[in-house]
C-alpha cells in the first residue's frame, strides 16, 4: 500500500425524516455520556452548552426507533444517563463505517 504525506479523515451523516440524526458531534456526545454518565459533565469535558448538548441528544431519541440514551431522574445522588444498548451498537457501527470510507478512500 502506498503512504500518503497527509491525513484523512471522513464524516458521515445519518438523517431520518430530513432531520440529522447521527453525525460525528452527535456520535463524541453519545461516547462522553457513556464515559461521563451524565448530560451535565458530558457537556463540559466537551466545552459545549448544557442546553445543545440536551437539544442533540433529545433529537437523536426523537429520530430513533429505540431509545438511545436512558436519563436517570435524579434523587439523592442526582441521577444521570447511561446509553443503551442500541445506542453503544450505533456508535461501534458508525465509527466502523468511517473507517471502512477512509480505507476505501486510500485505497
Amino acid at each position: 500500500m502506498t503512504q500518503y504525506p497527509f491525513n484523512m479523515a471522513a464524516d458521515l451523516s445519518f438523517y431520518r425524516e430530513g432531520e440529522l440524526f447521527l453525525g460525528s458531534n452527535q456520535i463524541r456526545l453519545l461516547k462522553r455520556v457513556a464515559l461521563d454518565g451524565s448530560i451535565h459533565a458530558a457537556a463540559k469535558n466537551l466545552k459545549m452548552s448544557y442546553q445543545h448538548a440536551w437539544h442533540l441528544l433529545d433529537k437523536i431519541n426523537q429520530l430513533s426507533p429505540v431509545p438511545i440514551v436512558l436519563r436517570q431522574k435524579g434523587g439523592r445522588d442526582g441521577g444521570g444517563c447511561k446509553i443503551s444498548p442500541y445506542g453503544l451498537k450505533l456508535i461501534r457501527t458508525y465509527e466502523k463505517k468511517v473507517e471502512e470510507l477512509i480505507q476505501y478512500m486510500v485505497e
